[in-house]
Order: C-alpha cells, then sequence, then structure tokens
C-alpha cells in the first residue's frame, strides 16, 4: 500500500511488512537491461498522483531478482517455525506486559510500598513499556553486530532477572530499576530484532502470504494479555503479587527461549544494511508529523489500557472483574487487528488509522464517560481494544511512504523513540488525571476525557500528513530515485489544500 518495490535488498524492506501492514507491486526488468529497474507505485495508494513510472538504477539487480525468486513463502519448515517464535516473542513481551495493570492494581489499592505515592506506580508502568524502545535505533545496529539470535537471548535473560528480582523488592525504587527499566530493556531486546524474521520467509504483494503470516504473528501479542492477566490474577490474589510476579518471570524465559530457537533469519541471503541516522529524513517534515501522530497515539493507548481494570474496580467490582476487563482488550486485539488490516488494504492506512483513532475518542466520550456498570465495561473493552493500538501494524507502513524504503530503518527507528518517550509519561498522567478521594467511577472523568481528546488529534495529524504526502509524490512524481523524492520539499499551502481532497486517493 505505498509506492515501493518488493525487491529491496536493505533492512527496510524487511521490518516495513513486519506489522501486517505493506503490500508490495511487482517489479519490472526492462528488456535485455538488469541493471534498468522500474518502481512501480501502487495505484490503490496514490491513484491520479503517480503521472509516472520513474526509473531507477539500483545496485546488485541481479541478486535482488534472485532473493526475490528465492523466498519461500510456505507454511512448512523453517518458515512456519519462525512464525511461531515470533509469536511466542509477542506473547511474552507485550501481551505479558498487559498484565501490569493488575500488578498497578495491588499496589495502589493495598499499599504495598507505604508512603509511595501514587505517580511512582505510573513511573514504573512507563518505563516497563518504554525503557527499551527509546533505544531502538542502538538496538538495531547491535543485532548487525552480534546477530538477532544473540541479541534475543540477552534480551530474554535481562526481562526474566528485571522481573524476578523486583518479586523480592522491599523499597519502591527496586521496584523501579527491576520491574520497570529491566524489563523495559529486555522486552525491547526481545521484541524490536524478532520482528524482522518472518517477512523473510514469506512474500508480499497480490499471492503473497507476508501479510497472512505477520497477522499470526501479531496475535501473539492478544493471546499473551489473554492468558497472563487470566493467569496471574488468580496467583496474585491467593499467593500474593510476589509469586505471580516469579510464575510469569519463569514462563516468559522458557517461552522466548524455546521461541529463540525456533526462530531463524535469512540475513546471509538478504544481506541488510544497519544504520542509525540520517540527514535527510531528519529534514523532512512528514517524518515530524508522523511522530507527533505517534506521541498522541500512545498518550491515549497506554492511559486506556493501564486504567481500565482499576476503573472497574472503582464501580465497586472486585479484582476478578476487573482483569476480565482487561482480558477484553486483548481480545478486541486478537479480532480487531485482521478486520482493520484488511480495511487498510482496501482504503489505505493513513484513512483507515484517521477513521480508527476518531472512533477510538468518540467511544471514549460515549462509553467511557456514562460507564455505570460491568456489562458496559466490557462491551467499551472489546471496542477499544480493537481500535486502539491500530499504529502498531500501519506505522511501518505509513513509515514506508514518508522516507522510502532505503532509509526505512532510519525512520522507525525515529517513530520507535517517540512511541518510548510518550508510552513512558502516559501512565504518569493517567495516574495524575485520576481524581481522589473514595472510589467511585467518577474518578474517571478527567482520564476519559484526556484519552478522546488525544486519539481526535491523532487523527488530526495523521489529517496533516496525507495532505503533504499527496502534495509530495505529485510534486515528485518525475523523480528518479528515493534519496530525490526524499528531498522534495513541498509548499505548506499545497498540502493544506490536499487534506481535503478526499476523492479517488487512497493514501
Amino acid at each position: 500500500m505505498c509506492p515501493v518495490t518488493e525487491n529491496i535488498d536493505t533492512a527496510a524492506d524487511i521490518e516495513t511488512s513486519a506489522q501486517n501492514s505493506i503490500s508490495n507491486p511487482e517489479s519490472v526488468f526492462s528488456e535485455g537491461d538488469e541493471e534498468s529497474y522500474v518502481l512501480g507505485y501502487d495505484e490503490r495508494v496514490y491513484d491520479q498522483t503517480n503521472t509516472s513510472d520513474p526509473v531507477i538504477n539500483m545496485e546488485r539487480v541481479r541478486t535482488i531478482r534472485s532473493l526475490n525468486s528465492d523466498i519461500p513463502d510456505k507454511f512448512s519448515g523453517w518458515g512456519l517455525l519462525s512464525a511461531i517464535g515470533c509469536a511466542l516473542t509477542n506473547f511474552n513481551t507485550w501481551g505479558a506486559n498487559s498484565a501490569y495493570a493488575l500488578y498497578l492494581q495491588e499496589y495502589v489499592n493495598n499499599d504495598i510500598f507505604p508512603g509511595t505515592p501514587k505517580i511512582i506506580f505510573g513511573v514504573i508502568g512507563g518505563l516497563t513499556f518504554a525503557s527499551g524502545l527509546i533505544f531502538a535505533p542502538l538496538i538495531n545496529y547491535l543485532v548487525g553486530v552480534i546477530g538477532i539470535r544473540r541479541t534475543i537471548i540477552i534480551g530474554t535473560f535481562i526481562q526474566f532477572a528485571g522481573v524476578l528480582m523486583a518479586s523480592f523488592s522491599i523499597r519502591i525504587w527496586e521496584l523501579v530499576l527491576t520491574q520497570g527499566f529491566l524489563q523495559g530493556l529486555g522486552m525491547a531486546l526481545v521484541s524490536v530484532p524478532s520482528v524482522i524474521i518472518v517477512p523473510q520467509w514469506f512474500k508480499g504483494g497480490p499471492g503473497g502470504k507476508r501479510n497472512l503470516a505477520v497477522g499470526l504473528v501479531t496475535a501473539g501479542s492478544g493471546i499473551g494479555g489473554i492468558v497472563y492477566n487470566i493467569g496471574m490474577e488468580p496467583i496474585l490474589r491467593q499467593h500474593g503479587w510476589e509469586w505471580a510476579l516469579r510464575t510469569q518471570a519463569i514462563m516468559c524465559f522458557v517461552l522466548n527461549i524455546a521461541a529463540c530457537f525456533l526462530m531463524k533469519s535469512r540475513n546471509d541471503k538478504i544481506m541488510p544494511i544497519y544504520k542509525i541516522y540520517d540527514k535527510d529524513v531528519c529534514r523532512t517534515f512528514g517524518t515530524y508529523v508522523m511522530m507527533a501522530w505517534n506521541v498522541f497515539t500512545m498518550l491515549g493507548y497506554v492511559t486506556l489500557m493501564y486504567n481500565l481494570g482499576d476503573f472497574t474496580r472503582s464501580m465497586g467490582y472486585g479484582t476478578e472483574e476487573a482483569s476480565v476487563v482487561s482480558t477484553m482488550v486483548a481480545v478486541g486485539i486478537i479480532y480487531g487487528r485482521p478486520i482493520v488490516g484488511k480495511i487498510a488494504d482496501i482504503i489505505g492506512p493513513i484513512q483507515t488509522t484517521i477513521i480508527a483513532s476518531w472512533l477510538v475518542g468518540l467511544f471514549s466520550f460515549a462509553m467511557w464517560l456514562p460507564c455505570k456498570n460491568y456489562a458496559t465495561a466490557i462491551v467499551f473493552a472489546l471496542i477499544e481494544g480493537s481500535l486502539m493500538g491500530t499504529l502498531w501494524f500501519t506505522m511501518a507502513t505509513i513509515n514506508g511512504a514518508v522516507v522510502g524504503l532505503r532509509k526505512f530503518g532510519i525512520g522507525m527507528s525515529m517513530s520507535w523513540v517517540s512511541v518510548g518517550v510518550s508510552g513512558m509519561i502516559s501512565p504518569i498522567i493517567g495516574i495524575s488525571l485520576k481524581s481522589g478521594g473514595p472510589a467511585s467511577r467518577t474518578q474517571y472523568r478527567d482520564p476519559a476525557i484526556f484519552v478522546g481528546c488525544v486519539y481526535f488529534a491523532a487523527g488530526l495529524c495523521l489529517c496533516v500528513l496525507r495532505g503533504w504526502l499527496i502534495s509530495r509524490n505529485k510534486l515528485a512524481a518525475n523523480t528518479k530515485t528515493e534519496q530525490e523524492r526524499l528531498e522534495v520539499r513541498v509548499p505548506l499551502k499545497d498540502a493544506l489544500v490536499e487534506i481535503f481532497r478526499w476523492e479517488t486517493h487512497r493514501v
């Protein structure tokens, strides 16, 4: 769904497809000249904006052509095993992380660490989510130095150590360093490298199975959210939060080690390039609009994810009911992401994400604010779970459209940093907005309004980005390389005008 080809010899091609978002049009080699390479623009994305097909001279064309034809694209052998392994890493990183909502309730409501301000527990949640992601550029570079498997193994041990040591914490600063920083760093070292593996085994574009494979892999986080929320709740209730953490640490360690040996990359054939910084990407206006969208989305996403359980308790229900509501978010992920992803294939990732963002904001106002009972909370969690994480599988597609595939890794690194920073402060904001006094659903009036507003702002950012992309691609119609297209400067007036052109542009 972006103007790129499938045959790219950089890590960008791998990572772009990792969130189940990109379909790549086929490339055509001119007869008798293998050094001539045509970049086919996908008409489903830009429709009338592509007035010509730019011809690009690229190195190692024979290698690229051979590489594409050698992709197995089969749910068998190492391709199937790698998909299972990557699903397990999602299960034990982002899926396990969603269980922090249970620990947050325990720490706050039972005064586990006496005298600790509630905001500190928000800091822990932010660190768990984001302390590793802000180092994504360095993690990506580390993969290039020591390899994917070694990086994931290191992350597995760090995650295990962090969660296990957290169970022995007696002072709050120990919990911050262990369950917060160490666990977050370990999760990033596991998840960031693993996203590049599955697309190496499955082809994109018409007839390819890459989208299906990545969709199944990303469902692992939803399944993990269900298992860890429902599984840890009775352990926490019967044996205490310490044993819940120890159980989680052991489960994540064993399954991540198993996943690591199930996965196998094809880096020896693909030969990806790893780079941290590029001045042209940093000078591109679209990069910063994209980062603003990431920030607004994550401010709402993490606030909503971490507070739904405690909101249920504030209505007078117990820990078990709160755990079920948190689990319903994960259920929404499982059924919602494939459906939304299919819609994005039809109408475009940016337009799909705009609609999803505004729907999340609308339901925050229409259902969360007036919510008074358990049934409404469950329905709200199912709806929001299916829509609020659209960023995770459209971010890669949008990055590819903004910076191109050859420098895609740099753009993704900047996006990861913005996701990490905003994810770190989101729990703090959520706890700060919760009003004091006796437990009551009205305590969450301000968080609900906040979530609705930031998701609306996220949609507005994408409207600006959409106008900029349409205008940029019109101006860059005759450019011959991605680098030239990246250097095109778009007048602000042109971008603003294109925001309101919805006719046939499916961006």
